[in-house]
């Protein structure tokens, strides 16, 4: 029998915390230079992280936490992206072997960026690809499975930003949060809800993929249709039925943009304060400009 997920506790996202420390970078929390009455909006700079995201915090936080006997084989995940890039990173540093699921739709740039810090690529359908995702378990590729989304420790580690936004602004009203599979706003309310819970947190979809919206307004999973846009890094036909109950009573709603705001949300963050970012954490900036 499976044993249900459970979300982080303050304990493990307390744990997590200790365990980064001096590995991750505290990322910096910079105000945002646009006026705007009544509001002042902090950006954490995650893009300034090791592997360029973060990601790394909670791939390296659940292999800290492995056995010596666990990580014998390697390690195994699915992803195309900023996960498999956190894992390659953390496995590197272990000297240990990470072998990367990708689907056979993955950009260059994406495949070139995990070889560079060592992962190992085995390419699928990604309809096979999905189905890893889905079931938890990668028989294909021998070693240490870690889900990039369903994990109390990768969401644990994905918490600690949390801990570090209300340490520097403790008068915090609201976060938001992009929304992709659900373990980065798990990880964050979980912190931010223990710590004050006053502070509203809130998940920030895309026009063109946003499950947890129409999960929300049902009040169940529904499949929701996905039409490809440059921004990929978040969004699917449903919100997976392992974090929907973790998701839909401790967040506070989910936003959604369009694909305009999200743009002139990216050329707002070049033009005044010279920062480039993901498409997808661009989300969170146009919910409060133009939704909040």
């Amino acid at each position: 029998m499976s044993v249900a997920l459970t979300a982080p506790s303050f304990d493990d996202i307390r744990a997590a915390e200790s365990c980064l420390k001096n590995i991750i970078i505290r990322t910096p929390l910079l105000k945002l230079n646009y006026d705007m009455p009544g509001i002042e909006i902090y950006l954490k700079c995650e893009q300034f992280q090791l592997t360029s995201s973060f990601k790394v915090r909670g791939a390296t936080n659940i292999v800290k936490m492995l056995t010596a006997k666990e990580k014998e084989n390697g390690i195994v995940t699915a992803s195309s992206g900023n996960m498999a890039q956190g894992l390659s990173w953390i496995a590197r540093e272990e000297n240990i072997k990470c072998k990367i699921l990708v689907p056979d739709t993955t950009n260059e740039v994406k495949l070139k960026a995990i070889e560079r810090l060592g992962g190992e690529i085995t390419k699928c359908s990604f309809d096979e690809w999905f189905q890893v995702i889905i079931n938890g378990q990668c028989p294909m590729l021998d070693g240490y499975f870690i889900h990039p989304v369903r994990n109390r420790y990768v969401m644990a580690g994905h918490g600690t930003i949390a801990l570090e936004i209300l340490d520097e602004l403790p008068e915090c009203d609201a976060i938001f949060v992009p929304y992709g599979g659900g373990g980065l706003i798990t990880g964050i309310v979980s912190a931010v809800k223990h710590l004050k819970e006053s502070v509203d947190v809130f998940a920030c979809e895309v026009e063109t993929a946003a499950p947890l919206s129409a999960a929300l307004n049902a009040n169940e999973i529904v499949k929701n249709p996905v039409q490809k846009s440059w921004i990929d890094a978040i969004g699917h036909a449903n919100v997976m039925k392992e974090m929907w109950p973790l998701v839909k009573n401790s967040i506070d709603g989910s936003i959604v943009v369009t694909l305009q705001e999200t743009a002139d949300a990216l050329k707002l963050l070049i033009e005044r304060n010279h920062l480039i970012c993901e498409g997808a954490s661009a989300t969170a900036l146009a919910a409060i400009l133009w939704h909040y």
